[in-house]
C-alpha cells in the first residue's frame, strides 16, 4: 500500500513543480494578492468569531478549540484559493493533502487519540474547570483542559497531566458537580453507653463544626459490634470546597465532645480475670 500511495504523490509533486516554474510574474502576483487579501479577511472573521463566542452560551472551555478549528479551515480555504489562482488543480491538490494527512495521522496516532479525547471531554462535559475529580486513583482540582491533556492540582500541591485519551475512556468521579460532598467517619464507643448517649455526643460535635449542611440532615447509626466496642457511622454533608476542613474539624471535635459527655472511646485492650481458689 505504501508503494501505491507514494508513486502518485511523487508524480503530483513533480506536476506542481512544473506548474510553478511556468508561472509568470503576473499570475504569481495574483496568487500572492489572493493570499494577502485572504489572510486579512480571515483575521477579521476570527476577530468577529472571538467576540461572538464570548457573547454566546457556549462553555468557555470550548472557545479556544472552536476558534482554532475555524482558523485552520479558513486558512486552508485561502491556500486552496491561491493555489487555484496560479493554475494548480484544486482537486488534485486536495488529493495530495489527503495522502499527506493520512501519513501524518499514522505517525501521530497517540496525539490524535488525545485530540479526539479532548473533543469528547469538551463536548460531553463530565467535568469543568475548578471541579474536584478522581480518575484511576488520582484526585485533584481541574486547572486546565487542553486538546492533549487535562491538568489536575492535587490536594498536596502537585500538578498531574493526564492524557485525554485515558481520561475520556476511563471512569471519572466528579465530586463537585452536585455542589456538596458527604463526610463519612467511624467512631467506636464502649458497650457501657447507649446508642442515644453516643448519638448525643456526636451531634454536639456536629453542631460545633462550621460548614455542615442541615439538608441532607446529619446521620449517626450503629455500624457494627466488636469484641469490646460498638462502632458508629457518621454521615454529614458539606459544600465541596469545605470537605477537607470539615472532616478535620469534626474528627478533632469528636474527641473533645466525647470527653465532655463522658462517653468512652474504646481502643484494643485485653481484660484479664484472675480466679482465686
Amino acid at each position: 500500500m505504501d508503494a501505491l500511495t507514494a508513486a502518485p504523490s511523487e508524480e503530483k509533486v513533480q506536476e506542481y513543480v512544473s506548474i510553478l516554474k511556468n508561472v509568470d510574474w503576473q499570475t504569481g502576483l495574483r496568487g500572492v494578492a489572493t493570499l494577502v487579501v485572504g489572510f486579512v479577511a480571515v483575521r477579521a472573521i476570527l476577530h468577529l468569531a472571538k467576540k461572538a463566542l464570548k457573547a454566546s452560551h457556549i462553555p468557555a472551555s470550548l472557545h479556544t478549540v472552536l476558534w482554532n478549528l475555524l482558523r485552520i479551515i479558513l486558512d486552508l480555504v485561502v491556500i486552496l484559493a491561491a493555489a487555484g489562482t496560479i493554475g494548480i488543480p484544486i482537486t488534485s491538490f486536495i488529493t495530495l493533502l489527503g495522502i499527506a494527512g493520512l501519513a501524518v495521522s499514522l505517525a501521530l496516532q497517540g496525539v490524535l487519540s488525545n485530540l479526539a479525547g479532548g473533543f469528547i471531554i469538551l463536548s460531553t462535559h463530565p467535568f469543568d474547570l475548578g471541579h474536584f475529580i478522581e480518575h484511576d486513583g488520582v484526585t485533584g482540582t481541574v486547572r486546565e483542559i487542553s486538546m492533549q491533556h487535562t491538568r489536575l492540582e492535587t490536594p498536596d500541591g502537585k500538578m498531574i497531566y493526564i492524557p485525554n485519551s485515558r481520561l475520556s475512556g476511563g471512569r471519572i468521579i466528579n465530586y463537585s458537580e452536585t455542589g456538596k460532598r458527604r463526610v463519612e467517619l467511624t467512631v467506636s464507643a464502649s458497650y457501657g453507653h447507649t446508642p442515644a448517649q453516643v448519638r448525643s455526643a456526636v451531634m454536639a460535635a456536629v453542631e460545633r463544626t462550621e460548614g455542615i449542611l442541615s439538608d441532607p440532615a446529619p446521620a449517626v447509626y450503629v455500624d457494627g459490634y466488636g469484641e469490646s466496642d460498638i462502632k458508629y457511622g457518621i454521615w454529614v454533608w458539606t459544600e465541596g470546597a469545605n470537605f477537607l476542613r470539615v472532616r478535620r474539624e469534626l474528627t478533632e471535635l469528636l474527641y473533645t465532645t466525647f470527653a465532655e459527655k463522658k462517653v468512652e472511646m474504646t481502643y484494643p485492650h485485653l481484660n484479664v480475670h484472675l480466679k482465686q481458689n
